[in-house]
């Protein structure tokens, strides 16, 4: 079975929530059983910021709280 975890990859200053924030991955692993034919070590379910929130509730258009339309994330 695949294990999902959580990865922080970056943390950063937020000039529009004047905070730091973390920019964080849900990764998800392969079993040991899998077939390792394939080089993908994980895939990327998704990403997110610990700001996001806020962002949204103030409408602020960042790519990372999935408010701005010009940026494609699924």
């Amino acid at each position: 079975m695949a294990t999902e975890k959580v990865v922080t990859v970056r943390s950063k200053y937020c000039d529009f929530l004047e905070r730091d924030v973390e920019l964080r991955e849900w990764r998800v692993y392969p079993s040991a059983d899998f077939l390792q034919t394939q080089v993908l070590t994980y895939q990327v379910r998704r990403c997110a910021c610990t700001g996001a929130i806020d962002c949204n509730m103030k409408g602020i258009t960042c790519r990372w709280a999935f408010t701005n339309p010009s940026n494609d994330r699924s």
